[in-house]
């Protein structure tokens, strides 16, 4: 009986080792980078939904913070959201994107630059299946478009937009650009 109560002890404790052996692994490992994504480290996401034609523009960013100087991408989507096919009228440029000052006033647009840009004139109806996408990455190079000069250390905000004419736009990001 003696044996058998000493045996019962030696696994229990070798059990306990192995549970606080296997929570130090784990917690070692946690500390090296393989932790759970959380939702911050998601890109900062806009959309705006066009129900009645069945459509969704999205914009994604890579971060909302970034050095002066830096070039700024957005990758804007349209999606068809409805159950059929519709058909998608492209008019040579497909996305735009506005960046608001802090005072609300627009200080650049894609559309128009810099730098100049040319779009062809046509029009082309595209069929786009149900929840078919199509997507572009555009960029602001920190500028304002009507002086073409860098803009200064501070917040900023960018709207995507379906063609310069449209209005199937996204909500706002703020971005806060600063000194490197």
């Amino acid at each position: 009986m003696v044996n058998e109560l000493n045996m019962t002890l030696k696994k229990l404790i070798l059990f306990s080792a192995l549970t606080v052996l296997l929570g130090v692994g784990i917690a070692y490992a946690m500390s090296y980078g393989l932790k759970p994504k959380n939702s911050t480290q998601m890109p900062p996401t806009a959309i705006g939904v066009d129900e009645q034609d069945g459509l969704e523009l999205t914009m994604k960013l890579e971060k909302t913070e970034y050095g002066l100087g830096e070039s700024i991408n957005i990758t804007l989507s349209i999606t068809n959201i409805s159950n059929q096919t519709i058909n998608f009228t492209l008019t040579g440029m497909i996305f735009d994107f506005h960046v608001y000052n802090d005072t609300n006033n627009i200080i650049y647009k894609w559309s128009v630059g810099p730098p100049v840009r040319a779009f062809p004139a046509f029009v082309a109806i595209i069929p786009l299946n149900a929840r078919e996408s199509l997507t572009d990455v555009l960029v602001w190079p920190e500028t304002i478009s009507s002086e073409g000069v860098p803009v200064s250390p501070g917040t900023y905000y960018i709207v995507g937009q379906n063609g310069p004419t449209s209005l199937l736009q996204t909500t706002p990001i703020q971005v806060n650009i600063v000194k490197p």
